[in-house]
């Protein structure tokens, strides 16, 4: 199977229980369907469902679903997690984790790509703001980050 991620974020992302409650009952249906004589794991993809949230609280970390969903139906997941009161995306597995230095105190960015765009959505925080942006995947997100860190610590200092 062909991984994916379901990226999840915003401020009013719903509690973990409902957001584990609408994977199962996708992954219930591929219990009943992999059993099947013409079940086979090449029309499936598997979709990793994580979470970034944009509130100053931090979430408490669960373990995140993972969902198998066939090809012809990637869109009724869609469908059924873009319901939610959050931005919802579909990304590749691949992503990365700018590491910038400013002021000898060291930020760390998490970086998703997004799926047939040429977009990657990245995730970061400077005292407690949380910030996401969307770039292009030729960006240097690390770069990017540093000019956003400084423009909030000087604007602290003003």
């Amino acid at each position: 199977m062909e991984s994916l991620t379901l990226l999840i974020y915003g401020t009013n992302i719903p509690p973990h229980k409902h957001l584990h409650k609408l994977a199962n009952k996708f992954i219930n249906h591929f219990m009943k369907v992999r059993n099947t004589v013409d079940f086979t794991d090449k029309e499936y993809y598997e979709v990793i469902v994580e979470e970034q949230s944009l509130n100053s609280a931090q979430r408490n970390y669960i373990t995140a679903p993972i969902i198998p969903i066939h090809k012809n139906y990637l869109q009724n997941l869609l469908n059924a997690y873009g319901n939610l009161n959050a931005t919802v995306t579909l990304c590749t597995e691949e992503h990365e984790h700018p590491l910038v230095y400013f002021n000898d105190i060291e930020y760390e960015g998490y970086c998703y790509y997004e799926l047939n765009t040429d977009k990657k959505i990245l995730f970061f925080e400077v005292l407690g703001t949380k910030y996401v942006v969307s770039l292009s995947k030729n960006s240097l997100s690390g770069q990017l980050m540093l000019e956003y860190i400084k423009i909030h610590l000087e604007t602290l200092h003003n």
